[in-house]
């Protein structure tokens, strides 16, 4: 027998929780804001997984006695394989419930674009690697610069720590999915929110310019209403990036990406 392979014959309680706290930490990864982006190269995500996991290692909590008692042969694969699965997706649940807050940006961004005719209008998006408008990247860039400066991505890994406290190794698993679809909803309160200067302002110049077809019918208000309502909109954005960006700052101190604020309430 290899050298690997007396190892793992000896020591199969403790690759059992390493790979257990690789496989949350993973999930995490591969959803959470900017690290599950395209931008960030595979590799990079794997040397994280594997130096946190290491990290880690040494402080989580102790998990199911079935897993790691050596006075018993080692667990089956299937019962392993199930505990793996439950791991990933907890911490899929963890990385998608921070990304709410950025979803609701991007929301708010494209709601933007098809009132100041801009839908059509698209880029190359670093996040995900593919087209997104000009206005829903620039509010996910803006929540990102954001997230990055009030330390978001620490308090995440944080979260993810005290995770193994609250929801042990191979332990059950709280309803993910009904918190998840259950604080979606919030994606839409956010788009509106932070769209409403813009949307209210350019409903606003509607009105304005419908008062002034009935007023002055030889204007092409249709060839006066486009430029005016790109200019408008422009502008009434620029008005509110300070607003903004403090009502994302209101809603990461209020705990908005807040995993355990979405999904705690469902632990066993």
């Amino acid at each position: 027998m290899s050298t690997l392979g007396i190892f793992f014959n000896t020591h199969w309680p403790q690759v059992i929780v390493y790979l257990l706290v690789l496989a949350r930490i993973s999930g995490l990864l591969i959803s959470a804001p900017f690290w599950g982006g395209a931008v960030v190269p595979r590799l990079v995500r794997v040397f994280m997984a594997v130096s946190l996991s290491a990290a880690l290692f040494p402080v989580v909590a102790e998990p199911r006695p079935e897993l790691i008692d050596a006075s018993q042969s080692a667990p089956s694969l299937l019962f392993l394989l199930s505990a793996l699965l439950g791991e990933v997706l907890l911490g899929l649940a963890f990385g998608w419930s921070a990304q709410i807050v950025f979803a609701g940006m991007r929301y708010a961004g494209q709601q933007m674009e098809l009132k100041m005719g801009m839908a059509v209008a698209k880029m190359v998006d670093p996040m995900s690697g593919g087209q997104r408008g000009i206005l829903a990247s620039f509010l996910d860039l803006l929540a990102a610069l954001v997230f990055f400066a009030l330390n978001g991505h620490v308090l995440l890994f944080q979260a993810l720590v005290s995770s193994y406290g609250l929801f042990p190794l191979g332990g059950e698993k709280p309803l993910l999915i009904y918190g998840l679809v259950a604080a979606a909803s919030e994606i839409f309160s956010i788009a509106l929110r932070v769209s409403a200067p813009v949307v209210v302002g350019l409903l606003l110049t509607d009105m304005v310019l419908g008062v002034m077809s009935r007023a002055v019918p030889q204007m092409n208000v249709f060839f006066v209403g486009m430029p005016l309502q790109l200019g408008f909109g422009l502008l009434l954005l620029f008005l509110a990036v300070p607003t903004i960006v403090w009502f994302f700052v209101h809603l990461m101190e209020d705990g908005r990406f807040d995993p355990f604020r979405l999904i705690g309430a469902l632990s066993p």
